[in-house]
């Protein structure tokens, strides 16, 4: 599973700090799949590890299973993934070998590499865009991973590092931005980001009025997982809002707060897996022969969270902000690797400005892609989609993934619907860092339609 990039739909930069309650649903015991199970409920006596580069501590801390825990098949599955995640072996080889004193011993041999992936490109059409990217993998011996990025268009600039070890994350961001902003006849606006074009008036209609927005911002964001189950997120957010235009909204100035966050999953990995930068090299293929392979059982996963951002004069903001979001996904991955989705979401603001309102894409499940979104003080929606995988072999995956969603938004007791239907349809060659593909979203509230080209999609 991989983040979804779209060159028409905003940039996703990298989700600054998201806060997530530890809640537990779609939990289906009788559904999990289970390796090695007659080893179920021994002692795990000893775990070897051998390795090429990366130091054996390192690995051993990343593996979730320890020495003296009981071996379940279900633990050890999470654990084995966990250092596949990490994208920086050529091949890992697990073996779990049982004892005379009823124990188990684990050998695991992990062959390592490191590796420096440069990466430029750029966009046209109504809006130039020109990016450049360079990540750096396991060069220090330590598993870590290092990336900088920055794009260009004619609606600004953002620049972004962030620096991943052991099972720390850190995220620093800048960015200075100066674009239209749309309001249409429905109440709806246009979606803002770097790769955004200027929507098409064919499809959304000539807008009531525009006004333009300039917004500076810096962010910061630290978080932790812990066994391959939970991770908790502290950030901070200052931005500098300014307007221009006949008529504007009333909150220019500041706009800093604290966000924090907590995340519970299991078979969802926040974020995604990540694209392996290192796969043009043969580094981060390690679990392609597992994906490949039928499941033995169907595998069910979850994840829960809360989000919670604040600000107030405390934080420097000339504003009051206090907003909640709550998200669940539920998956079922079935036998033959196609999976099943379930999103479901909210939001308020107990206490926010225009420019911190909620949007409806907000609580959509994130799979189609709108021109147009909506703006309000609360909102719920709900998504359900499908990833089939109709070939699969040793040089990629063909994945077709139809869905449908949709969100309500209230705005001071108005309601508005905001929903869409359609399809992605993506390759994923192994030895390429991420799946190239085809989005096509219906928008069924106004009837307007999105075809967009995609790096990322879901394997």
């Amino acid at each position: 599973e991989i983040y979804t990039l779209s060159l028409h739909d905003a940039l996703p930069i990298y989700e600054l700090a998201m806060l997530f309650l530890s809640l537990t649903i779609f939990y289906c015991p009788l559904a999990f799949a289970q390796s090695n199970a007659d080893f179920n409920g021994r002692k795990v006596r000893e775990i070897k590890i051998e390795t090429a580069r990366i130091s054996p501590g390192i690995v051993r801390k990343k593996f979730s299973v320890k020495e003296g825990d009981i071996f379940f098949g279900d633990n050890y599955d999470t654990a084995r993934q966990a250092l596949h995640d990490m994208r920086v072996f050529k091949s890992i080889d697990f073996k779990v070998l049982p004892n005379d004193d009823e124990t188990v011993s684990i050998e695991i041999n992990a062959n390592d590499g490191y590796y420096i992936f440069p990466i430029v490109f750029g966009t046209g059409g109504s809006k130039s865009t020109i990016a450049a990217s360079i990540v750096e993998a396991n060069l220090f011996k330590s598993g870590e991973m290092l990336f900088l990025f920055g794009v260009y268009s004619s609606d600004g600039f953002m620049t972004m590092a962030g620096l991943g070890v052991e099972n720390n994350f850190f995220n620093i961001q800048f960015s200075g931005m100066n674009f239209k902003e749309f309001v249409y006849k429905n109440g709806s606006y246009n979606a803002s980001g770097m790769f955004t074009s200027e929507p098409d008036q064919s499809q959304t209609g000539k807008p009531e009025r525009e006004y333009r927005v300039k917004d500076k911002s810096f962010r910061f964001a630290w978080s932790r997982s812990f066994n391959e189950r939970a991770s908790v997120t502290a950030g901070f957010s200052m931005s500098d809002i300014s307007y221009s235009g006949a008529v504007i909204p009333s909150d220019k100035g500041r706009h800093n707060k604290m966000v924090l966050g907590l995340k519970s999953y299991k078979g969802i990995k926040p974020g995604g897996g990540g694209a392996s930068f290192g796969a043009i090299f043969g580094i981060g293929l390690s679990d392609v022969a597992d994906k490949l392979a039928d499941l033995p059982k169907r595998k069910p996963g979850y994840f829960a969270g809360i989000q919670y951002e604040n600000g107030g004069n405390y934080t420097g903001s000339d504003f009051d902000i206090s907003k909640i979001n709550l998200k669940l996904a539920g998956k079922m991955e079935f036998r033959k690797r196609h999976i099943l989705f379930l999103d479901i979401a909210a939001a308020k603001d107990f206490n926010a400005p225009f420019y911190d309102s909620i949007k409806s894409v907000d609580v959509l499940s994130g799979k189609g892609i709108y021109s147009r979104e909506f703006r309000g003080n609360e909102a719920a929606g709900a998504g359900i989609s499908f990833i089939w995988h109709p070939v699969k072999s040793k040089t990629g995956v063909l994945s077709l993934a139809p869905f449908i969603e949709h969100a309500a938004i209230w705005k001071d007791g108005s309601l508005k619907s905001h929903g869409g239907a359609g399809a992605s349809i993506s390759y994923q060659i192994w030895r390429v860092p991420f799946p190239l593909g085809i989005n096509y979203t219906q928008n069924l509230t106004d009837g307007s339609r999105d075809i967009s080209l995609l790096f990322g999609g879901w394997f």
